[in-house]
């Protein structure tokens, strides 16, 4: 199919509010047509959201598809060319707008390079943004404030978490009041809280849970809650640790491979 019929086909449709959501209709067109476009940034992956869906690379949101349009982040430098073309802010519903997303123009959806390079400067707008909020900080500065229990609990889960992951990168998130870890996806998080530890998982929602002792945080994120007083469910942890590290994000190579086992279990 030609880009611009995918495109008009794709992402210029409205969507009636009575039919049935927009991301389990044309998921799979929608898919095709961005990991086409955009598998070429690193981990990218689609995430229900806003009943549609979220654009990530890296474990990092720098566009929106909604209603049959997508829209890519903006800050006040790059905002300037969407303007130029007359293009919109995002509005999830009326009386509400995202200023910070913008409707992608149709000769840059048209456009394989175009959409590209537009896609790698939102995600460099996104990712400064996120470091900016974020500003990384030491496990230590994480810990401090919290009550002697409860820091002891959370060194005992980063000691866990480096035995099953030696090489990953540690990293403390004063915005968020974590302690986040990479290996080399983003897979695990140590959440300090007033009265006990989150020992998180990003993509918990995919991970094997037999014993039932993850907790939910949002429709993706999954976490084990740590008590002081308590004793670790060492066993479960490490389970979940294993399939953390196992479990890359949902993007292009990821969704290639499940295609492929799916055909060779129905031979």
């Amino acid at each position: 199919m030609a880009a611009s019929a995918a495109v008009k086909r794709i992402v210029s449709r409205r969507v009636s509010p009575e039919r049935e959501p927009f991301i389990g209709r044309v998921r799979d067109s929608v898919q095709e047509f961005l990991e086409e476009r955009l598998g070429k940034l690193p981990e990218f992956e689609l995430r229900a959201m806003f009943g549609g869906a979220g654009m990530y690379a890296g474990g990092t949101m720098f566009g929106i598809v909604h209603n049959g349009r997508a829209y890519l982040k903006t800050n006040e430098t790059t905002r300037v060319a969407f303007e130029e073309r007359d293009m919109k802010a995002f509005r999830p519903r009326r009386g509400a707008t995202l200023k910070s997303y913008y409707e992608i123009p149709p000769d840059v959806l048209d456009d394989e390079a175009d959409l590209l390079t537009w896609a790698r400067q939102s995600l460099t707008a996104a990712t400064s943004e996120r470091r900016t909020r974020a500003r990384n900080a030491s496990p230590e500065q994480i810990l401090n404030g919290h009550v002697p229990a409860v820091r002891e609990l959370a060194e005992r889960a980063r000691a866990i978490v480096r035995e099953a992951a030696p090489d990953a990168e540690e990293a403390g998130y004063v915005g968020w009041r974590l302690i986040g870890y990479r290996s080399p996806h983003y897979f695990c998080f140590v959440a300090p809280q007033p009265d006990h530890v989150r020992l998180g998982f990003e993509h918990g929602n995919r991970l094997p849970d037999p014993d039932g002792v993850l907790e939910p945080m949002g429709k993706q994120v999954r976490f084990v809650r740590l008590v002081p007083g308590r004793p670790i469910p060492l066993v479960s942890v490490k389970r979940l640790l294993r399939a953390a590290l196992a479990t890359p994000p949902l993007g292009r190579q990821w969704q290639a491979n499940r295609t492929k086992r799916a055909r060779r279990t129905k031979k």
